[in-house]
């Protein structure tokens, strides 16, 4: 038997442990594969075809030795598809953490953070790739060298060390702005410069494209030409292939880009810049749906590097690390930050405002707002902020105010005024169009708008001010940016032109509706949003002004007039404390069809109670909603537990998953982890 043992463990065999690209959860394993002895190039990192279940599936190669288990024939490897290693040892650590945190698979992970492969590009005499070896960054003057804890920063990360702070990013802009308090990508170019001084790289993550190729522009001037690689979706699968090579080749020592660079393969990160740490856009909408922030974080511990948080405000979890000393917070001054950025005023935000115009508090569009716009107007352009785009938003009968369904699909309608009065509601689910649209309650055919939007928002602006162009940049037609003449902007969130000089006042409207929104993140979206619009506003020493028309008593509101987004999110991350939801607490959204959830809880119960857990582990639900819309989850469950129990309740949501696959059950099932943006 020794003998037979030995043959079978022959060194000139060799065995590659493949990480095989199933798409199901219970194949989430090392799969064993002989290398064949005229297969070279065969190494950890690289691309491989191997045969599963009778099907040709791709993956990649983890290890490479001559253990295998005694007894089983294995299958070789189909293909080498490239010698070029795709992925690295602390990547794959990394991958397999996150998959670990976000009960998702270390395959979810690699198809994330690993780009689609460009042979082309791959085979090409690779570029030259210009080497920084110092920091010339240090010329750039203000930002983070403007204030005492960040030029502390600075030279801790130009000394080789790893500090974790957060930046709250004063919300100004304009030439007024000497100090340069809010050019968060001043600051992040001089982080940048003191990584690379202290013989490290850099890695930055920002929230959209645009902002990629802001900084990615002030990074290459400061730094030359071509010595950063972007990494985002958007572009050509040849130009991101090369750039990932580059990475991973260790020509490339800074990198800029969205969601999955925060795993690219840069091999000595010496700093992680996270910028606008807040945005909902840092959400990954594919499983395991880890968030960047989140995972920065934890590069920045596993690598032992330093982390930069950046924002104009400060996410729940921000503030939670700030308050348990892992952050360190930088900040202006609050006499500063006064004298610097815009007043923010409320309409009825006294007495005395509310007996000048006593309906300031109900109309749209109070005296004060209009006000505002019409001195702004004096001196350049005007930004009037709203949360939705189009004319008729959430459409409604005129007469009766029963809200307007698709009678396909009885999903919600929009709809658009045309010229001759007419009026065009459209499906926004299957994209059924409503003619001749009569009330089935009352018969009336007048609509009304639950919600006004952009389109309706400027017509009326128009005709209060008809000698002042009107911009609407919402939708499909979004507006770059916009000069320093008098003009009337009306913007969606993230759609937003660029002044040149900075707006002269900016007006939010419809508060009211976006605090309302559902979801535990609702609030802190809107918030972050109206500190972006402020930030787009001309120094208080340019007479720059802010409205924000909303109850001037809610806390958000508040904290935009006093700028100060820790203090909300603070306060905040009390009450979710006290209420149990994350990240002051641990929780999880399970969801899918209707059957699927239902046997998720039942297999969730019975693991909490062999595991003692069934005490500390609350299950919500399961719940049904009424959903029509094709491929909508149609049931929920949602678990929460003290975040301390978080790594022994997590294995048991990916077995759910696993059960799930396995079983192969009908219906989908969907495990998120800590979705604030669902609950």
């Amino acid at each position: 038997m020794r003998g037979m043992t030995e043959a079978l463990l022959e060194p000139t065999e060799w065995v590659a442990h493949v990480c095989v690209s199933s798409g199901l959860a219970h194949l989430d394993r090392p799969f064993d594969y002989l290398v064949p002895d005229d297969m070279d190039g065969v190494t950890p990192g690289v691309r491989v075809r191997v045969r599963l279940a009778g099907r040709l599936l791709d993956g990649i190669v983890l290890t490479v030795d001559h253990e295998r288990s005694p007894g089983v024939t294995l299958q070789p490897l189909q293909r080498l598809v490239s010698e070029q290693p795709v992925v690295t040892e602390n990547q794959l650590e990394l991958a397999r953490l996150v998959a670990e945190r976000w009960a998702g698979t270390l395959d979810e992970v690699l198809r994330w953070c690993v780009p689609a492969r460009h042979a082309a590009t791959e085979k090409a005499e690779p570029r030259a790739w210009p080497r920084v070896d110092t920091g010339p960054a240090t010329h750039i003057s203000g930002a983070l060298r403007a204030l005492d804890d960040g030029n502390r920063f600075l030279e801790l990360v130009t000394e080789g060390g790893r500090p974790r702070a957060h930046w709250r990013v004063a919300p100004v802009a304009g030439p007024g702005d000497a100090d340069r308090l809010g050019d968060w990508r001043a600051g992040i170019v001089q982080a940048v410069g003191a990584a690379l001084a202290s013989g490290r790289g850099a890695l930055c993550c920002l929230p959209t494209v645009e902002q990629v190729e802001e900084l990615t522009g002030l990074l290459t001037d400061s730094l030359g030409a071509g010595t950063v690689a972007v990494l985002h979706a958007d572009q050509p699968a040849a130009a991101r292939w090369r750039n990932y090579l580059a990475v991973i080749r260790g020509q490339a020592r800074v990198v800029v880009g969205t969601r999955s660079a925060v795993l690219a393969p840069l091999a000595d990160p010496g700093l992680i810049v996270v910028w606008d740490e807040g945005s909902d856009l840092h959400d990954e909408p594919r499983a395991p749906y880890p968030n960047t922030r989140d995972v920065a974080a934890m590069r920045a511990q596993s690598q032992h590097c330093a982390l930069l948080l950046a924002g104009y405000s400060c996410s729940t979890r921000a503030a939670d690390w700030l308050e348990h000393g892992w952050l360190v917070g930088i900040s202006t001054p609050l006499p500063r930050l006064r004298a610097a950025t815009a007043r923010v005023r409320a309409p009825g935000d006294s007495d005395t405002a509310l007996q000048r115009d006593p309906l300031a508090r109900r109309v749209r569009l109070p005296d004060l707002a209009m006000s505002t716009i019409a001195h702004g107007l004096l001196s350049g352009p005007v930004l009037v902020a709203v949360p939705r785009a189009g004319d008729l938003i959430r459409p409604s009968c005129g007469s009766c105010r029963t809200p307007i369904a698709c009678p396909v699909c009885h999903g919600p309608v929009r709809g658009r005024r045309e010229a001759g009065g007419q009026t065009r509601l459209t499906c926004t689910w299957c994209g059924h169009e409503l003619e001749n649209w009569h009330c089935a309650h009352c018969g009336s055919t007048t609509v009304r708008s639950g919600v006004v939007g952009a389109a309706t928002t400027a017509a009326e602006l128009g005709r209060s001010f008809p000698d002042v162009t009107v911009i609407d940049s919402s939708g499909d037609h979004i507006h770059d940016s916009v000069g320093d003449e008098p003009a009337l902007v009306v913007a969606t969130p993230g759609a937003e032109p660029a002044a040149a000089s900075g707006y002269a006042a900016a007006v939010i409207l419809d508060a009211v509706q976006a605090l309302a929104r559902p979801g535990l993140d609702a609030v802190a979206q809107a918030l972050d949003h109206w500190f972006h619009v402020a930030a787009g506003v001309r120094s208080g020493s340019e007479d720059g002004r802010v409205v924000i028309v909303g109850p001037p008593e809610d806390r958000a509101v508040q904290a935009l007039i006093r700028s100060d987004p820790v203090g909300w999110a603070t306060a905040e991350l009390a009450e979710r404390a006290e209420a149990g939801f994350p990240p002051a607490a641990f929780a999880a959204l399970i969801d899918g069809a209707e059957e699927a959830v239902a046997l998720a809880a039942e297999r969730l119960a019975a693991a909490l109670t062999e595991a003692e857990l069934s005490e500390e582990v609350t299950i919500l639900g399961p719940v049904t909603e009424d959903v029509t819309r094709p491929g909508a989850p149609a049931s929920r469950i949602v678990v929460r537990c003290a975040t301390a129990l978080a790594s022994r309740v997590t294995p048991l949501l990916k077995q759910l998953r696993t059960a799930h696959s396995m079983r192969r059950e009908s219906g989908p099932l969907r495990v998120r982890i800590n979705p604030t943006g669902q609950l």
